[in-house]
Order: C-alpha cells, then sequence, then structure tokens
C-alpha cells in the first residue's frame, strides 16, 4: 500500500533537530575555561559535562525507539523535545558544576528522541529509495554540525557568554516543536495486540539482536562512525601540530573533505535504484578503504602532506555518503513492526561507533600521521569485513544489482 505523503517541510525540520543535537552536545566546548572558572569547578571534571550528555543521548535512543513503535512517534517525539527544552534553560541558568551536569544528562536525554523516533518517521513516510535520499539529506548534518559546531562556540563565547550556548540551542528546539506539534501527524499506527510492555521491547531487540541483516548494515555503520569520530580526534595533531596547519586552514580544508559526503549521497540518490543496494554499498566500502588504508599506505611510503590526507580524506567521504543512507535505511527496515526499535539500536551503535572512534586515537601516538593513518584505516578494514562476509546474505543480487 503506498504511503502518505510526508508533511511539506518535515525534511527539513529532521535535519534541523539531528544537527542541532549535535550542537547541543559540542557547541560549548571552547567555552570551557571560562565555565570552569564562573562555576569553580576543576579542569579535570569538566569533560564530564560532555560524557553525562552521551551517556543519556544513546541510552535515551534505546527507550524511547520501542516505546515509538508502542505508542506512536508524534507524543514521544514532542515529549523528549519539550525536555531537551527544559534542560537547555537548566544549563543556561545553574550555578555550579552538579547542576550543570544533571541539566546537560536531560539535555541529551531530549536530543535522543529525534535521533530515534526522527529515522524511524523518516521510514515511516518514505518509499525505501526516498528513504535513503532523505538519510543521506539528515545524515550530512551528523556529518556537519561537528565540524561547525567548534567555530560557532568560538563566536559565541567571544561575542557573548557561554550560557548564550544552552539558551541558543533550547531555542532552536523550542522552535522546531512548536512547528511539529502544529502540523506533525501521527506517522505510526501502533499495534493495540502488542501485549505486555516491558516483554514486548525485549522481544523487538531480541529480533534485532538476532537478525544476521540487521547487525551487518549496523556493524558496517559503526565503522564508518569509527572512522569519521577517529579522523576528527587525531587530524588536529597531525594538521596543525606536526604539519603546521593553521586553525583557519585546518578548519576550511577538513570541511572542504567533508563535501565528499555529498558526492557520494548524490550518487547514491541518482544511481541507487538503477545500480541497486549490493552495488551501491559495494562500491561505497572500496571507497572507504581507498581512502584510509590509501591514507596510511601514504604517509608511510611518502612524505606526510596537507593535500593528500585531505583528499585521501574526501574520498573515504565518498564511500561514506554511498553508504551510509542505504545502509541505514536498510537497518531500519528489517521488520515493519520494530522500526521505531531498530532506528534506537542503529543509533545508539552508532554514537558507540563514534565513541570507539575517538577512543581508539589513544592507543597511537598523537600528531604521527602514521597513527593516524592505522587508526582511520583499521575502521573501514572493519566495515569490508562485515560487509564481505555478509553480502550475499543481506543483499542478495536483484535485477539491478
Amino acid at each position: 500500500m503506498p504511503k502518505s505523503p510526508p508533511p511539506a517541510g518535515l525534511l527539513l525540520l529532521l535535519t534541523i533537530l539531528f544537527s542541532n543535537g549535535i550542537l547541543a552536545a559540542t557547541m560549548y566546548l571552547p567555552s570551557l575555561p571560562t565555565i570552569g572558572d564562573q562555576l569553580a569547578a576543576p579542569a579535570d571534571a569538566l569533560p564530564l559535562t560532555l560524557t553525562v550528555y552521551f551517556i543519556t543521548f544513546a541510552g535515551g535512543q534505546l527507550i524511547y525507539g520501542p516505546l515509538s513503535d508502542r505508542y506512536g512517534r508524534r507524543p514521544l517525539l514532542l515529549g523528549g523535545l519539550v525536555i531537551m527544552v527544559a534542560g537547555s534553560a537548566a544549563c543556561a541558568v545553574v550555578d555550579s558544576l552538579p547542576a550543570l551536569l544533571w541539566a546537560r544528562a536531560a539535555q541529551g536525554l531530549g536530543a535522543a528522541s529525534a535521533m530515534a523516533t526522527g529515522r524511524a518517521i523518516i521510514n515511516d513516510t518514505y518509499e525505501r529509495t526516498q528513504a535513503a535520499r532523505a538519510t543521506s539529506i539528515v545524515s550530512a548534518s551528523l556529518a556537519i554540525a561537528p565540524i561547525v559546531s567548534p567555530m560557532l562556540g568560538g563566536l559565541i563565547e567571544h561575542f557573548l557568554d557561554w550560557r548564550a550556548n544552552f539558551w541558543i540551542t533550547g531555542g532552536i528546539t523550542l522552535a522546531v516543536l512548536a512547528i511539529l506539534a502544529l502540523r506533525l501527524p501521527e506517522t505510526h499506527k501502533p499495534d493495540p495486540a502488542a501485549g505486555p510492555l516491558l516483554p514486548s521491547i525485549l522481544r523487538a531487540y531480541g529480533f534485532l539482536l538476532g537478525n544476521r541483516t540487521f547487525l551487518t548494515f549496523c556493524l558496517l555503520n559503526l565503522a564508518i562512525f569509527a572512522g569519521l569520530h577517529g579522523f576528527s580526534a587525531g587530524a588536529p595533531a597531525v594538521l596543525i601540530g606536526t604539519l603546521a596547519l593553521d586553525a583557519v586552514s585546518f578548519g576550511v580544508l577538513t570541511a572542504m573533505g567533508s563535501a565528499g559526503f555529498f558526492v557520494g549521497a548524490m550518487a547514491s540518490s541518482w544511481f541507487g535504484t538503477r545500480l541497486g543496494l549490493r552495488r551501491i554499498i559495494d562500491a561505497g566500502v572500496l571507497c572507504t578503504l581507498g581512502g584510509a588504508v590509501g591514507l596510511a599506505l601514504y604517509v608511510e611510503i611518502f612524505e606526510p602532506s596537507v593535500t593528500a590526507i585531505i583528499a585521501l580524506r574526501m574520498l573515504w567521504a565518498v564511500g561514506m555518503g554511498l553508504v551510509l543512507p542505504n545502509s541505514m535505511v536498510a537497518a531500519i527496515g528489517v521488520n515493519p513492526a520494530t522500526i521505531g526499535a531498530g532506528a534506537a539500536l542503529a543509533g545508539f551503535l552508532q554514537t558507540i561507533g563514534g565513541v570507539l572512534g575517538s577512543a581508539m586515537n589513544a592507543l597511537f601516538p598523537a600528531g604521527d600521521p602514521l597513527s593516524l593513518g592505522l587508526a582511520f584505516g583499521s575502521t573501514a578494514v572493519l566495515g569490508a569485513v562485515v560487509w564481505w562476509m555478509n553480502r550475499d546474505a543481506v543483499a542478495p543480487p536483484d535485477r539491478a544489482g
């Protein structure tokens, strides 16, 4: 049965929410020294303000997703956004570090609603090919937001103050919340015979964790996000510290490197139907391998250069653009009855991938181009191994592929 057309502007609003969740996570980071001074907080405790956000942001998705299967997307999304507005306002008015930590936890919990239910709404309202295109657009915000976030935060710290970060992200959330409350219909009709709540949630997650298709696409996404955040964490020490690139040029060049994502996403949109899911992901995996492993080989064989590192990062990002929209839609859609739970678990695993990718840099010497290449390349190898071991089972060739 054909799906009802989505409300006008829905994709734009979801994209804003996705990017706003990342901005809320990291935009205040340039203000950490000021926050420490004003709240009389020790410097080594301030990173906890980021940790608690990501804990509730990741864990909250596991709650919102299956509940949206049970009670509908609209109440879970709107309720979560109310929590995010309240948490953001609390962050802006706190007078102690413990209070800020609690407020950040609430802010992350609220932001998780958009990530979990937003992807489910896309799968509810779009057919597979269109859903992949829509996912490529909202996923772009996850790639771009971490790049622009520190720049915006630095400007806010310079011209306003650290509390303005939270008023701004809370205000954006409130504006989108008001529009969605007026215009968003329910996109999922809950099953009235779902049975008791907790057993139904456990059944949904049990099904997904035992489903080879879901796990294959989710682990592929995890490897991609590990590469994305691992490179972002390790590149400044290499490009700025070792290769003497200035901070402004670093921001511009890394943003250009992310342009590869848009190239890959557009190619997926144009050729996805013609080539089929398997060929598109094949091409994407080869691009991620070429870019990430190629970077490790290049800096080992030749003199490291900024141009080569950015170019190979761009090739990797093309692969990300080819793979991510399709693999996310394929993972979430393995069972129409578990779309919310699938979106939640897939988003949770993406977040875990980002954490693992960032932590991986601690295993290698900071500022060493080869270390960056090895950490980056290992994530691409992981994704390729997962895909090539399972591709025939989870994406058998069709008439297009």
